[in-house]
């Protein structure tokens, strides 16, 4: 029962309060800013929580904007209807301090591994309304908690808009990186057993000492009952045995590495397993040609005499040839034709001044990459794999092919 009433996540709101700053060159100015927020799982979290976004600029009537799907899938819709608004108000020009937008009455939460899209807008006139930057790296931001990547400036003074002001062209710009200070709080997990992974390793040595200690009867502990333990664990905050984001990701980074190595193994298993097969496969298939040469010689003989008969008979049809070939030009018209209604309700779909481009969805990358020479090599083990798994499929097609001929 002392199980069940044991808590999963801490019950006060905020444990830690960071904010995530982004680099300031004012590279651009204009009417918003769209870009995705990924929530790490380097740290044992339960959520975090955004409460305020902070931005600079001539500002106007602004609205935040966030995805409404739970899982994005590397793709972000900018389409009106798959986003919702989270502010609304009007704001002071701000050129050198930021303004802050506080999102407290409803604030963003992302779960650990989550991507969330936000979207920041103002419809003030003219492109002096929210500062920005070019791309200038593969992540904005990037600390222990969150990562904040490039996305995309908006160019149209409504809201969610693809038509510019100037009329014409995409209303999207690419490769743009938000500009301001994100505030957000961390809500972790509490110690149980089913989360003991989640924890680094030496808050994992400490309950593994803890109840080793437990099992001695000479051992103060071992008047204790395992549920004492577990709340004891439950109530200790995971840094308490100073372990740090930066041991906990490198012991992710093996974790991952030794799995990878493991996967290899099976598909070279498999390999073999499937080579060895096919061996045996080709012997059988090459004592069965053997025996059926002689079969197929006579029957090709007898197909040649079957042919000659038949050549009188076809000299009859060419008219019947020269019918079908003119229905034949017939049903071709007839494609184009419908090739030409479907691309006219293409164009249909776009309004005018629309650009081709200005409905596409956003495309990013969440992975937690680096330039070290771990991922490197991971890279060449991966890529090598690949090769190995495509040679494997290559070599099953071609037997195929040739045991079907």
């Amino acid at each position: 029962m002392a199980a069940l009433t044991r808590a999963t996540k801490a019950n006060y709101t905020i444990h830690d309060h960071i904010q995530a700053e982004t680099t300031d060159r004012e590279d651009h100015t204009f009417c918003g800013i769209m870009f995705p927020v990924k929530c790490k799982d380097i740290l044992p979290l339960d959520h975090l929580v955004i409460n305020s976004v902070a931005i600079r600029g001539a500002l106007g009537p602004l609205t935040v904007w966030v995805t409404k799907s739970e899982d994005l899938n590397g793709e972000i819709q900018l389409s009106k209807k798959h986003w919702i608004k989270i502010y609304q108000k009007e704001h002071q020009p701000s050129f050198v301090g930021y303004e802050t937008l506080d999102l407290s009455a409803k604030p963003i939460i992302l779960k650990p591994g989550q991507v969330k899209g936000i979207y920041i807008h103002s419809t003030r006139r003219g492109d002096e309304a929210i500062v920005y930057d070019n791309k200038a790296k593969q992540k904005t931001v990037d600390d222990s908690f969150i990562t904040i990547l490039p996305g995309r400036a908006h160019v149209s003074e409504k809201v969610f808009g693809s038509i510019p002001i100037w009329g014409w062209g995409s209303a999207w710009r690419d490769n743009r990186e938000f500009v301001g200070q994100l505030k957000y709080g961390a809500v972790y997990k509490l110690w149980n057993p089913q989360e003991n992974m989640s924890f680094g390793g030496s808050f994992r040595t400490a309950a593994r000492i803890l109840f080793m200690c437990q099992r001695h009867s000479e051992s103060p502990f071992s008047k204790l009952p395992d549920d004492c333990l577990f709340f004891i664990l439950n109530m200790m905050r995971w840094d308490w045995l100073n372990d740090t984001s930066v041991e906990m990701k490198r012991e992710q980074k093996q974790r991952r590495r030794l799995r990878r190595q493991q996967m290899i193994q099976e598909a070279d298993a498999i390999m073999d397993e499937q080579n060895n097969h096919a061996d045996a496969n080709e012997e059988v298939a090459a004592a069965d040609d053997e025996v059926q040469v002689d079969d197929e010689v006579d029957a090709e003989a007898e197909e040649d005499e079957e042919d000659l008969d038949f050549m009188d008979e076809d000299s009859s049809d060419d008219s019947e040839d020269a019918d079908t070939s003119d229905n034949d030009d017939d049903d071709d018209d007839d494609d184009d034709d419908d090739e030409e209604e479907s691309s006219e309700e293409e164009e249909e779909e776009y309004a005018w001044g629309d650009h081709v481009g200005s409905r596409s969805a956003f495309h990013y990358n969440a992975d937690d990459t680096s330039s070290d020479s771990e991922n490197s090599e991971s890279d060449v083990e991966r890529d090598e794999r690949y090769r190995r798994v495509a040679i494997m499929r290559a070599r099953r097609n071609i037997l195929s092919f040739l045991r079907s001929h």
